[in-house]
């Protein structure tokens, strides 16, 4: 705040109020879209138009109320409930380049206490990026599929890679009524994909089941199993059960830990409803990547429940 946007008046009214009844909320912009469309040497970059309340909640936070304070410089800044804080916040990654597959980008690091506003071009702080620019690559999330594995969409399973580089947003989900012996399915637009940006090499779960299904994912991969119970991959063991599209159990006969060098990938809906965060990938329901980033609280328990027999309906 104190390097680029320098003055605590230099803030605007978004209009907003704020949850403490400390006026409306206060935001800064660190820079603006027409004099740098590309995000150089800023921190908050182009793609959250340098906004730099807003961005910090959302990177932050789940969605809530969001109350304001003032720092010792004067700024005015947003905090929401600690309930509200994500398990897996999103953290920017940075380069020398704005185009992050360009093979001459060099990934630049913050210092590991965040000790100053330097880049470096080590992990471990210890070589300025001195003469470097640098830009916003992206922001980190969890990421899941080997890039053959096939996901359902309206017209059928793809793999998701080619679900990615179509931006498909037609993609099938269960519906938020569903249940573990009444499961639905619903057509529901996708939210976001998730990728690596470099190659690199990744531990790998390889699940094979009694049909002969194969499910290629990383460790921390979200799956349903038999009693409707969101596992992580690497619990799995042989003789538990997946569940299958049309709700019956697939015995597992191995669990192999593998590698993978290269990319992976994940997707998520629009949609923050738990059941409908569930996916069908390589005909077997699994968690979109909304369980392993903000939701991985609800890894090991049940999501699909049993419907209660008519006799105990009222």
């Amino acid at each position: 705040m104190l390097e680029h946007v320098i003055n605590p008046n230099l803030g605007y009214d978004t209009g907003m109020a704020s949850a403490n009844n400390a006026g409306n909320l206060t935001d800064y912009a660190e820079d603006n879209l027409a004099n740098n469309g590309s995000g150089q040497n800023r921190y908050i970059g182009q793609s959250d138009a340098y906004e730099v309340n807003t961005s910090f909640v959302g990177k932050i936070y789940l969605s809530g109320i969001t109350n304001q304070y003032t720092d010792g410089a004067g700024f005015k800044s947003w905090l929401r409930p600690a309930n509200r804080k994500k398990v897996r916040p999103l953290y920017p990654t940075f380069g020398s380049l704005g185009d992050v597959y360009n093979p001459s980008n060099v990934q630049l690091f913050p210092h590991p206490s965040l000790l100053d506003c330097r880049l470096y071009l080590d992990m471990n702080g210890t070589q300025p990026a001195t003469g470097y620019s640098f830009f916003v690559n992206g922001y980190c999330e969890s990421s899941c599929y080997t890039p053959e594995q096939k996901v359902l969409f309206s017209d059928g399973y793809a793999p998701i890679l080619d679900a990615l580089n179509a931006r498909r947003e037609d993609l099938i989900t269960l519906t938020p009524d569903s249940s573990l012996d009444a499961i639905q399915l619903q057509q529901t637009r996708t939210y976001s994909y998730t990728a690596e940006f470099r190659d690199s090499e990744h531990p790998i779960i390889e699940v094979r089941t009694a049909s002969g299904g194969l499910l290629r994912v990383t460790t921390e991969h979200a799956i349903v199993n038999s009693q409707g119970r969101m596992v992580q991959a690497q619990t799995l063991h042989a003789g538990d059960e997946l569940l299958k599209l049309d709700g019956t159990p697939d015995p597992i006969v191995s669990v192999e830990k593998t590698t993978h060098f290269g990319k992976v990938y994940n997707l998520r809906p629009a949609s923050d409803d738990l059941v409908s965060n569930i996916l069908v990938a390589e005909g077997y329901l699994v968690g979109s990547s909304t369980y392993q980033n903000d939701e991985v609280g609800y890894i090991n328990r049940i999501i699909l429940h049993k419907q209660l027999p008519e006799e105990l309906i009222p």
